[in-house]
């Protein structure tokens, strides 16, 4: 009965030491830091940002990344500090806000830009490249006019880069390729504003892949 109680008092005491030496989770996040050079005063123009659709897989709290042509792995111990949707809306009206407020001629004579997002892929191999995909729909009103005024642009995404070391390196090419789809809506939704009918923008292809044109 001796030998019993020893037996589990040692698998009780190897347990408690491998929790403690089990490796920490970290956690990540897809918005940037604050830009504290940006005038909340001249960010006039209202910004709504709605995830219109995201894939159920991505709707994790862990990392996720290929780790072949048919697998994937989710990463316990690399997690999310918010859900990946709440994520990138945030990060997209936040990089909208600052883009344009430090806009020459913003577009003054609309009140209200609401972003409609629909993200399609969001992948990584890690030490490999970044993908994201998706499709978009800006919507430019003035609560003063009447609804038909408004002006509706739609386009869709693509951005992929090289990326040459860990999780982070991953997360902060997500940062920047959600920066680049901020880029593009404000190029088209400023040109639209003006009476011009701008193309969706390019984001440059790296050696992880190709980008694929982006057509209205």
């Amino acid at each position: 009965m001796k030998a019993n109680y020893t037996r589990l008092a040692i698998a009780w005491l190897a347990s408690i030491g491998a929790a403690c030496t089990s490796a920490p989770i970290r956690y990540y996040t897809l918005i940037p830091p604050p830009d504290m050079r940006l005038q909340p005063a001249e960010a006039a123009l209202a910004i709504d940002v709605r995830i219109a659709h995201i894939p159920p897989e991505l709707n994790r709290s862990e990392l996720m990344v290929r780790t072949g042509p048919a697998a994937i792995t989710l990463l316990e111990n690399e997690r999310w500090a918010s859900p990946m949707k709440n994520g990138i809306k945030e990060a997209v009206r936040l990089e909208l806000r600052r883009q344009l407020s430090r806009m020459a001629a913003r577009p003054s004579s609309f009140t209200k830009l609401a972003i409609d997002i629909d993200v399609q892929r969001l992948e990584a191999e890690l030490g490999t490249y970044d993908l994201f995909e998706a499709s978009w729909s800006a919507t430019l009103s003035d609560t003063g006019r009447p609804t038909g005024s408004a002006q509706v642009m739609r386009c869709t995404f693509r951005a992929d880069e090289a990326i040459h070391s860990g999780y982070a390196a991953m997360v902060e090419g997500y940062q920047r390729e959600i920066a680049a789809l901020a880029d593009d809506i404000v190029a088209v939704v400023a040109s639209a504003a003006k009476g011009i009918d701008a193309p969706c923008q390019t984001f440059p292809a790296s050696s992880a892949g190709e980008s694929g044109s982006k057509d209205r």
